[in-house]
């Protein structure tokens, strides 16, 4: 492809850089939730744009029918087992618009003559019905390239492209069979962790529990605990994504940039330690099952987003990832808050909300 052409594209990607980007995050934050409500587990979950540096530098390698295989925006997911990523292929089946063209499903690496040990790869855009609610109508023309692989599959194509150099003929046929080799065993091993597992769980249902003693008859259930604060704490500092994320969705929703100092960012988990209390989520798994309801339909950051839309644009907001939360407590419990007296004139509260706006 001559300059010229690559300059003009390289321009106009630039121009979008930062819509790319935020449709890389919210991609990325979307393929997180189906992976966790499948219940599969993961080892990361990475997403991006393309590199300006990196995008010109493919282009000058194509012509200009190939332009259509370049892919802006990539999320990879690197999961434990190959029975995984056939979970999560039929997520993505039923959650986006699949270009089959150059989508790479498992059942494309049955050959049993392929060469190396290829990750599955989709090409994806929204589906319809996504696409069409406010908050994804702007990226309904994006597409973004999903890599399923587990960590083997991983170790193959980082390493590969290190080794797999040009060599003369005869060292080309010695190297091409080592590769092939290599490639078998990282398969072979991939399937043999997933038979061990198999035999470990089908072991685990052979054997009882250990019994100490008959259990009385109609014994109650134990209630769950009410967490502490330093319990709640730890469900937050365990998960690194999950301030994140909530940080991320503020911004998203219009909030401005606020860093808040460690003493001040306490105050705010005190405060939601306070409200949570208040509205009668008093166990973790409340907690778990009241930000898991926040990102269903994107049902926080809709609700962040009218917020910030109806106070008035010259409030001094201060929002950090906990005073998110605390403002998501507050309109969706204010039922169960409106009576206590936490949310009277001088009620801890109402004191959390006007720190929030930056009232002293």
């Amino acid at each position: 492809m001559n300059k010229r052409r690559i300059d003009e594209i390289g321009i106009r990607y630039v121009e979008s850089l930062k819509l790319y980007e935020e449709y890389a995050t919210r991609i990325r934050n979307l393929i997180q939730d189906l992976v966790e409500l499948e219940g599969v587990e993961f080892y990361a979950i990475d997403g991006w744009a393309e590199p300006p540096a990196e995008l010109l530098r493919a282009l000058s390698t194509l012509e200009e029918e190939e332009l259509g295989g370049v892919d802006l925006v990539t999320i990879r997911v690197l999961l434990r087992f190959p029975e995984d990523v056939l979970r999560i292929e039929e997520v993505v089946k039923s959650e986006f618009e699949i270009d089959e063209s150059r989508s790479v499903p498992s059942s494309g690496l049955e050959d049993p003559y392929r060469f190396g040990y290829p990750a599955v790869v989709y090409i994806l855009s929204l589906s319809n019905s996504r696409s069409h609610l406010r908050e994804w109508e702007k990226y309904k023309n994006l597409t973004f390239r999903l890599e399923l692989r587990t960590m083997l599959q991983e170790v193959w194509a980082t390493i590969f492209p290190k080794v797999n150099q040009t060599v003369g003929t005869a060292s080309e046929k010695k190297m091409t069979r080592e590769l092939v080799l290599l490639a078998a065993l990282l398969e072979k091993a991939d399937q043999g962790f997933l038979s061990l597992r198999h035999e470990i769980k089908d072991e685990a249902l052979l054997v009882p529990p250990k019994q100490p003693g008959l259990p009385q008859a109609n014994a109650p259930l134990e209630a769950e605990k009410l967490f502490t604060d330093e319990e709640l704490y730890n469900l937050f500092r365990g998960d690194s994504l999950l301030l994140g994320r909530w940080n991320a969705l503020t911004l998203e929703a219009g909030f401005p940039e606020f860093k808040p100092e460690a003493d001040y960012l306490r105050e705010s988990f005190s405060y939601l330690c306070k409200i949570l209390r208040a509205a009668n989520i008093n166990t973790i798994s409340e907690v778990k099952n009241f930000l898991s309801d926040m990102e269903v339909g994107d049902k926080g950051l809709r609700q962040l987003r009218t917020i910030h839309d109806n106070f008035d644009k010259n409030i001094n907001w201060r929002m950090d990832p906990f005073s998110a939360l605390f403002l998501l407590v507050l309109n969706f419990k204010w039922d169960d808050l409106k009576d206590k007296p936490e949310t009277s004139a001088n009620g801890a509260l109402k004191k959390g909300s006007d720190r929030i706006r930056g009232i002293d």
